[in-house]
Order: structure tokens, then C-alpha cells, then sequence
């Protein structure tokens, strides 16, 4: 009879989690980083080896903004606060964190320059170019590596450890080549494309923060959304998920922050 009893009590609980699961509401949040004024144009960065491939000058791919105002590489994840339960996960995520990033070597730079890496996802160091690169990976939370890559070769690597900022990438051979690795838990995150727009797809329905990042200045402690000023020393902006597309509009960085 308590077996009996026992079962029932098991099979009701179950039930409630496949309930739960299903009861649970999912949303997608896009939006799209704007500058606002005009930033200075960075000088190109000189080749200092392999110039008959590479070239004399490779453009400075540290501050990337559009004839539009768009700006790139811009790195925003969800925030959690000290001590605060992680929120579910899509089912989507878990197929999607089977695939590797591809970080590769291109015409003497990093393609692409800011990634983003769920830990333990696997990671393709590649190199397209006809001339050898080494990647140098330095973090915090990871221990560091330093790996040739040879003409047309692949050296495949993942991340154990969560890292509270980007990690730095670079080329011992060629000095200009850098790159930021941002590698988190959750895979609630995004980067900016060439047109300053991001999308985070199914973040649970609720409140949360984001924390928002660019290589220049680091942190984004202000920015204009919605018209009105975000100010936040740690680079979070709070928003609430519905169900269903987000739109958070034009995310506005004044140019004088971004030097």
C-alpha cells in the first residue's frame, strides 16, 4: 500500500514539472546600439610582419560604428546579482551549445572580434590565412593558452569557468591582432552586429538586468533608452520580458563616452 502511495505521489510530481515547464512563458529581446555624435576614426593599425600578405595598414577594429550611427561589437548578457537562482533555460540552447564558435584567422585579423561562449561549448581556433597565427587566450577564470595554428589548421578548445568580463585574445606573431572572448554560463547573450542590432531569443517572462559592454570604455555606465537616461556604474539596465518579441528601440551611447 505505501508503494502504491509512494507511486502516486512520484507520478503527481512529475506531472506538475512537465506542467511547470509548459506553463512557463518565453520571451525574445531585440534592440539596436546607436551612437550619438560623431567619434573619432581610429588610425589604422601598422603590419609590422608579413606586409606582402597582409598589407602595409589594417583598419582598427576597436571601435567599428556605421554611417548610420550603428555601433558593433557591442557585448550584452544577463546579469545575475549575488546569491539570485539562475532562471531556466530554453530548450533551444541545448542543441544550439553543441555547435562551435568559430574564431578565425582572416586577411591578418580576428573574424570575428568579439565572440560569445557558453562554457563547455566548443570553440574552433581556425586559420584561413597562408601564413601562420597563434592564438593567446588570457582570462581570469580559465587558465590562459597559447597555441599555434598553422596554414589551413584548427585547434579546438573549450571554456570550463564562467569569466566576469571578456577575455583577451591576440597573435604573438602579429601584434595588431586582438580579439574579446566573453564566455558565460547562461547563454542569455548577444553582440552588436555591423548595423549596432542585437537579439536575445526566449529569456524567461519576468524582470531582469543586462549587462552591457563595449571595448571602448569597458563598462557602458550611461546610455539614452526609450528617451530616457540609464545610469548604472556596473553597465546594467534593468527590462521586463513579456511574452513574445521585445523590442527595447534604439539603445543611445553619447560619442564622448566611447574614446
Amino acid at each position: 500500500m505505501k508503494s502504491l502511495q509512494l507511486g502516486l505521489m512520484l507520478l503527481a510530481a512529475i506531472g506538475l514539472s512537465v506542467q511547470a515547464a509548459a506553463a512557463q512563458e518565453w520571451g525574445t529581446v531585440t534592440g539596436r546600439f546607436v551612437v550619438d555624435g560623431k567619434v573619432a576614426t581610429l588610425p589604422a593599425d601598422d603590419v609590422t610582419k608579413d606586409a606582402g600578405f597582409c598589407g602595409a595598414k589594417l583598419p582598427n577594429q576597436t571601435l567599428v560604428v556605421g554611417e548610420d550611427g550603428g555601433l558593433k561589437n557591442v557585448a550584452v548578457w544577463l546579469y545575475l546579482d549575488r546569491g539570485q537562482d539562475a532562471p531556466a533555460v530554453h530548450p533551444s540552447y541545448a542543441e544550439a551549445a553543441k555547435k562551435p564558435v568559430v574564431i578565425d584567422n582572416k586577411a591578418c585579423l580576428y573574424e570575428p572580434h568579439v565572440s560569445a561562449v557558453v562554457v563547455g561549448q566548443p570553440v574552433e581556433f581556425k586559420n584561413s590565412d597562408p601564413i601562420p597565427h597563434n592564438f593567446k587566450v588570457e582570462g581570469f577564470a580559465n587558465a590562459g593558452m597559447n597555441n599555434l595554428v598553422p596554414v589551413g589548421g584548427v585547434y579546438e578548445h573549450k571554456f570550463d569557468s564562467e569569466e566576469r568580463y571578456p577575455m583577451n585574445a591576440s597573435c604573438s606573431i602579429h601584434p595588431w591582432m586582438t580579439a574579446k572572448i566573453v564566455v558565460r554560463e547562461l547563454p542569455y547573450m548577444a553582440v552588436s552586429a555591423e548595423d549596432g542590432t542585437f537579439t536575445i531569443e526566449n529569456l524567461p517572462v519576468g524582470k531582469h538586468k543586462l549587462q552591457v559592454w563595449h571595448e571602448i570604455p569597458g563598462t557602458v555606465k550611461e546610455m539614452q533608452v526609450g528617451g530616457k537616461k540609464v545610469k548604472d556604474r556596473k553597465g546594467l539596465l534593468e527590462i521586463e520580458v513579456k511574452a513574445g518579441q521585445n523590442d527595447l528601440g534604439n539603445l543611445v551611447i553619447d560619442a564622448g563616452d566611447l574614446k
